[in-house]
């Protein structure tokens, strides 16, 4: 018997608690629609590999860029969903190679946070055409993060098992009074 049948069976859950649930004419279970995915770089043939090993069917996919563009091109972006295609893995968003979740000190490409010009036009019209590059390729949606001070983080806190988990703590932070690159940034600015 299926296991998740069984469960929710609610004749079998009634009959294990020792009473009797009603059961709706024509009700159906539904299966979860939730599902394994995954945004770790880099996205390679080993890595897909072992996505597909653990059950990994949905990423975020980072191509290879030539040339230190700031946008995949269609064939580029065709070259990775094939990849994916071939270990039975979709490939739902990508992470453009800016805009990641980095402290704006340590941005490759900030002129867009920073709203520094000609710069920023230029990595503008990147992102628009990595967004209609993406659409041709088929690909749904992509990822960026327009942060300033990154992730914070503390540390690490122990959690089930073995695994540790990135923590951030505010009674734990360690205060600094160095402005980043970006200056004084106030509620009106952001």
């Amino acid at each position: 018997m299926n296991r998740r049948k069984f469960v929710t069976s609610s004749a079998t859950v009634a009959a294990l608690v020792g009473g009797s649930a009603p059961v709706l004419e024509g009700a159906t279970t539904k299966r979860a629609l939730m599902k394994l995915g995954c945004q770790s770089a880099p996205s390679d043939e080993k890595h897909f590999q072992h996505f597909a090993r653990y059950g990994v069917g949905n990423v975020c996919g980072y191509p290879e860029i030539t040339d230190g563009r700031l946008y995949a091109t269609v064939e580029e972006l065709n070259r990775l969903h094939d990849m994916g295609d071939r270990h039975k893995i979709s490939i739902d968003c990508i992470a453009p190679p800016f805009l990641e979740s980095s402290h704006i000190d340590r941005e490759k490409h900030p002129a867009i946070m920073l709203a520094q010009s000609p710069e920023r036009d230029r990595d503008i019209e990147a992102l628009q055409t990595l967004i209609r590059n993406c659409s041709a390729a088929g690909i749904p949606s992509i990822k960026y993060n327009m942060s300033i001070l990154g992730v914070l983080r503390t540390g690490r806190s122990p959690g089930r098992g073995d695994a540790t988990y990135s923590t951030w703590r505010l009674r734990e932070a360690k205060p600094s009074s160095a402005l980043t690159r970006a200056g004084r940034v106030d509620a009106d600015a952001a």
